[in-house]
């Protein structure tokens, strides 16, 4: 089979030996023998793509260069190969300067689809990039996996076998893994997906070791092992089922550490197949049975010793995951250190495996945070968002789109680090909580709590919250220190904020007021395309987080792109959906395109109590670009000009960030004494604070102060 494409490869490897420079990918669908075709060219070095590795960075050029004597390669290029935060392109570069002093020689990478995206880049830049060096390059891909430059074999076959996975709700990755290890088997294929439990189908946990079977198809093919395999050699499969690599040299170390010889991997032939370094199972099924019909026993055993004898960190890791059952805080450490560097998916089943075998409860809490924070980044809102809202956390709160928990739990734990006199933690706390105060519409505030941070982080050597915090409420008011982004939108230079809130966008993704406003942005500009990708994401979010607000503003985000009449209807329930929900800013923003789409669709009275709440709750923010757009249009309403209405005043904004500070803890009932004590002050220094403030707040008393604060705050 396939006879032409197989001489064709050979002469590739033939001119290759004469000087030649060659780089040819195969094509062809799962399980039609393009690794068949691959085996029987003659390759100097021979690596295959991993699912399991394909969101690690360099994880196959990794493999590479372990068998392409890296050391050969000019210090200065050794470097640039083994850093993964390099450019791919810099990379490939060294890799065609590596290749070159290794000439003639033969590379072959199989499954390239598999391929991690940065190894993929670097090695399809070198293989672009091949003169007369006596170079091939022969990758092995399914349809789909781009290579523009590189010639293309296309073995074709019927994908019949894929399709009997049709109708079984798969991963993607699980079904590329699924559709693997079958090999193009249809037993292999069914037994494998119907083994898996539903969260393993969905790639919610972390991979099995070796796909499972049913129970009657475990028997029947470990019966076939019991027939062609001695008993004293079995526990060599299980080694050779559990290295997922199929490398020799890996197997028989364990091997030997268990025991084991070269007689046994003799007696194992009638279920493996040798080739070169590597060891295959003669069919896939005798993979699982030699695996999962053994004792757990034997199983952790086996996990324990690969992972002693892997050079591969990743591939040690994974076989101490497998023998650890008991909390372990060692191998949490170490999976939480790789899932920061892994794709949030993937990473939030590290960081959730990881959460189970911490002993310390503390450290489970904040490893399974952790693991819903990269469920957010990985769009699984249906997932993420329930968890996050049921954590004891400011972060995760905010995350979740719940201000009043996040302002709750701020205020509280701020108090807390307060008693205590733990002033480094305040300010990370106290932004998170400016944060929350913004959400709210809560400005002054927000500023108060900032400047309390920056001077904390000062005097402690701490870091401050971001400025952008500040920029944001400095946008909104239309001061030219603002975010660029939002302030061009609020004045409506949509133009001009589309590439700022598109870098915005890029560079927080979980920020979802961002997606709304790139959404308004993009469809004023007239560029309707660039808001699909956001909209369809802040819609996802809005649905699995169930937040009136936050479905408001998905809605308002959906009218923009939609016809009138529809458009209509969908302000109109975002604007139900705003009445008592909080966010005054959203409202007031979906209050004034729904009065513009009401003027005109030519109901001007109709449209001038939606606009006339926009205007009124502008002012009151101090959003000053955003009144006058509202203003604006009721006037072209016919609306009679409406009474000023002034910002809402914070009580305590003509006092310093110290008196601020001893007035709210005075006014919340702490004693002069504690106030000192909490603030690291003297009760006299507390005093003549408070005899400073007291005539600028206008007040006599402490009844008269929590008065005061208590209307603010109500």
């Amino acid at each position: 089979m396939h006879e032409e494409e197989r001489a064709e490869l050979l002469a590739v490897a033939e001119r290759t030996a004469a000087g030649a420079s060659t780089a040819v990918i195969v094509y062809g669908e799962p399980g039609i023998g393009k690794t068949t075709l691959l085996n029987g060219v003659p390759a100097t070095i021979r690596i295959g793509g991993i699912e399991a590795e394909a969101a690690l960075p360099y994880a196959a050029l990794d493999r590479l260069l372990r068998l392409a004597r890296i050391e050969a390669l000019p210090h200065v290029l050794r470097d640039l190969v083994t850093r993964p935060e390099e450019d791919p392109y810099l990379v490939g570069l060294a890799i065609v300067t590596l290749l070159s002093g290794l000439a003639p020689v033969t590379v072959v990478i199989d499954d390239a689809h598999r391929l991690d995206r940065q190894s993929t880049e670097a090695l399809l830049f070198a293989a672009r990039r091949l003169d007369a060096d006596g170079i091939a390059m022969i990758f092995a891909a399914e349809h789909g996996c781009d290579a523009p430059g590189l010639r293309a074999l296309a073995v074709d076959r019927s994908a019949r076998a894929a399709g009997l996975l049709d109708g079984i709700e798969l991963n993607p990755q699980v079904k590329v893994r699924l559709l693997q290890e079958a090999d193009g088997n249809p037993l292999a294929l069914l037994e494998f997906a119907r083994a898996l439990t539903a969260e393993q189908r969905l790639g919610q946990v972390l991979p099995v070791s070796v796909l499972p079977a049913s129970n009657a198809v475990l028997a029947r093919f470990g019966h076939r092992l019991a027939t062609a395999v001695p008993y004293e050699s079995r526990l060599l499969l299980t080694l050779a089922a559990a290295e997922r690599d199929g490398d020799l040299a890996t197997v028989m170390s364990a091997a030997a550490a268990l025991g084991l010889s070269e007689r046994d991997l003799a007696g194992a032939e009638g279920a493996l197949r040798v080739s070169g370094i590597r060891l295959a199972f003669r069919h896939p099924l005798e993979r699982s049975a030699a695996y999962y019909l053994v004792p757990l026993t034997d199983r952790l055993r086996v996990h324990r010793v690969l992972a002693e004898m892997s050079a591969d960190p990743i591939r040690r890791l994974g076989h101490l995951t497998a023998a650890t059952l008991t909390p372990d805080e060692q191998v949490a450490a170490e999976l939480e250190d790789l899932a920061r560097r892994a794709d949030p998916a993937l990473a939030a089943c590290m960081l959730d495996h990881a959460a189970q075998i911490s002993p310390v409860p503390a450290e489970r809490t904040r490893r399974s945070s952790e693991a819903a924070r990269n469920l957010l980044r990985s769009d699984d809102y249906e997932r993420a968002l329930p968890r996050l809202a049921g954590r004891a956390s400011v972060r995760d709160a905010l995350l979740a789109g719940d201000e009043q928990a996040a302002l709750a739990l701020a205020t509280n734990q701020i108090d807390q680090l307060r008693e205590r006199g733990t002033l480094g933690e305040l300010p990370g706390i106290l932004g998170l909580l400016a944060q929350a105060q913004i959400a709210a519409g809560q400005y002054g505030e927000a500023r108060a709590a900032l400047d309390e941070a920056a001077e904390i982080a000062g005097a402690t050597g701490g870091s401050e919250p971001s400025a952008e915090l500040l920029a944001e409420i400095a946008a909104i008011q239309g001061d030219a220190s603002g975010q660029p982004g939002l302030l061009a939108l609020g004045r409506g230079r949509y133009e001009e904020a589309l590439p700022h809130l598109q870098a915005a966008w890029r560079a927080r993704p979980e920020a979802m007021t961002v997606a709304a406003d790139l959404v308004e942005a993009a469809v004023r500009a007239g560029r309707p395309e660039l808001a699909a990708e956001p909209l369809d994401r802040l819609t996802a979010w809005a649905r699995a987080g169930g937040r009136p607000w936050a479905q408001a503003v998905a809605l308002r985000a959906r009218a923009l792109v939609s016809p009138a009449e529809e458009a209509g209807e969908l302000l109109a329930r975002a604007v139900h959906l705003h009445e008592g929900a909080g966010r005054p800013f959203e409202r007031a923003r979906t209050a004034l395109l729904f009065g513009q789409w009401l003027r005109r669709a030519g109901r001007k009275a109709d449209s001038r109590q939606p606009l006339q709440l926009a205007a009124e709750q502008f002012a009151r923010l101090g959003a000053t670009p955003w009144a006058e757009r509202a203003r604006g249009e009721l006037r072209a309403a016919g609306a009679p000009a409406m009474t000023a209405v002034s910002p809402d005043e914070d009580p305590l904004g003509g006092l310093t960030p110290q008196e601020r500070r001893i007035v709210r803890l005075a006014a919340a009932g702490v004693s002069n004494r504690e106030i000192a004590a909490q603030l690291f002050l003297s009760t006299r220094t507390v005093e003549y604070h408070l005899y400073r403030a007291y005539p600028k707040l206008g007040v006599n008393s402490r009844q008269d102060l929590r008065r005061k604060i208590s209307r603010r705050s109500s």
